[in-house]
C-alpha cells in the first residue's frame, strides 16, 4: 500500500510540475485595440479558447488613434496594436520599425466611414466647405487621402479647407458642437452618426479606394522577428476568429453591445461589413504611390518593409 501511495504521490507531483510548466509557457500580449470596431476577433478568439490553446494570454487596452497605436509599438508598451494603412506606411517611410501582421477590415462595399455634416447644416456639397474645418482621426490616413481627392475632384485646392486631427471618439462630438463643420467618423461612430441624423456628403465616398486595408493589427518589427512563433499562433487564432465572426454576424453585434457604449438596439440592427484576414498588397501599394503625391508619406516603401513575412496575403 505504501508503494501505491508513493507512486500516486510521484504522479501527482509530476502532474503539478507539468501544470506549472504549462502556466509558465503562457505568453502575455498587451494589445491596443480600436475603439470603433474590427476588434471583435480578439474577443471571439479569447472566448473560444483559441488563444489559450496556443499559449497566449491577452490584455486589451482601448486605443485613441492610429498614430498613438504605432507609438505604443515603438516604445514597447504594447506588443500588438490596431492601426491604419497610411499611418503605418508613413511611419515606416520615416524609419519606424513596425509591420502589419493580420488584417481586420478592408474598405469595401459596405462603407465604414464617410464625410458627415449635421442634418440641418447649410453645407449641401463639398464645395460649401471652402474655408471651413473638416475633422478626422488621423490626417495622414486613407480618410485624409479620400477627402483630398474629393476636394480636388470638386475643383478646389488642398488649402481651401482646414483638416483637423481628432481622436476616434471625438469626431461626432466635434461635428455636433460646431468645432468642425464636417467630419469623417470611422466604424461604429460613422454608423451612429448617420443613425443620429447626420447627413452624408457622397462626393467623399466616391473617392474611396475599395479593397485597401482599413483597420488591422501591427507589431514592432524587431519584436515580430524575435517572437515569430507566438505571432504566428496569434495570427492563426485570429484567422479562425474572423471566419467564425463572418459566419455569426449576430454574435459580432452582441460583442459590440458588450464592448461599446452605443445603443444596443442600433448595434443589433446595423449592417455587418465582415472581417478580413488577408492583405491586398497590390492595392495597398497603389494607394501608397498616390499618397506620396500628397506628401502624406516621404517615400513609397517596399511591401516587405511594412508587411510582416508571416502575414496572410491575397
Amino acid at each position: 500500500m505504501t508503494k501505491i501511495w508513493t507512486k500516486l504521490g510521484i504522479a501527482a507531483a509530476v502532474a503539478l510540475t507539468a501544470g506549472s510548466a504549462i502556466a509558465q509557457e503562457m505568453t502575455k500580449l498587451r494589445i491596443n485595440r480600436s475603439p470603433v470596431g474590427q476588434f471583435q476577433g480578439l474577443i471571439i478568439a479569447q472566448q473560444q479558447g483559441w488563444f489559450a490553446e496556443r499559449g497566449i494570454e491577452i490584455e486589451l487596452a482601448i486605443g485613441t488613434s492610429p498614430d498613438a497605436a504605432i507609438a505604443e509599438l515603438i516604445s514597447g508598451q504594447s506588443q500588438i496594436a490596431m492601426t491604419g494603412a497610411v499611418p503605418l506606411v508613413a511611419a515606416v517611410a520615416n524609419g519606424a520599425p513596425v509591420v502589419a501582421v493580420i488584417n481586420g477590415q478592408d474598405d469595401g462595399d459596405i462603407p465604414t466611414h464617410g464625410l458627415l455634416v449635421m442634418g440641418d447644416s447649410p453645407v449641401q456639397a463639398i464645395t460649401d466647405l471652402k474655408g471651413k474645418k473638416i475633422g478626422l482621426p488621423g490626417i495622414a490616413s486613407p480618410q485624409g487621402h479620400s477627402v483630398l481627392k474629393a476636394i480636388e475632384a470638386a475643383g478646389m485646392k488642398r488649402d481651401d479647407v482646414e483638416l483637423v486631427n481628432l481622436p476616434f471618439p471625438g469626431v461626432n462630438a466635434a461635428i455636433e458642437s460646431g468645432a468642425v463643420d464636417a467630419g469623417i467618423p470611422i466604424g461604429l461612430f460613422f454608423d451612429f452618426g448617420k443613425a443620429g441624423g447626420m447627413r452624408e456628403l457622397t462626393e467623399y465616398s466616391d473617392q474611396v479606394i475599395k479593397g485597401v486595408p482599413a483597420v488591422f493589427f501591427a507589431a514592432n518589427k524587431e519584436w515580430a522577428t524575435e517572437n515569430a512563433e507566438v505571432l504566428s499562433k496569434f495570427v492563426e487564432a485570429m484567422e479562425m476568429a474572423h471566419d467564425w465572426a463572418n459566419a455569426n454576424p449576430d454574435a459580432v453585434r452582441q460583442i459590440d453591445v458588450e464592448n461599446t457604449p452605443l445603443p444596443p438596439d442600433y448595434l443589433m440592427s446595423r449592417p455587418y461589413a465582415g472581417l478580413q484576414s488577408k492583405f491586398n498588397t497590390e492595392l495597398w501599394n497603389e494607394l501608397n504611390e498616390g499618397l506620396a503625391g500628397y506628401g502624406f508619406i516621404s517615400r513609397v516603401p517596399a511591401i516587405d518593409e511594412y508587411v510582416w513575412s508571416g502575414a496572410p496575403r491575397h
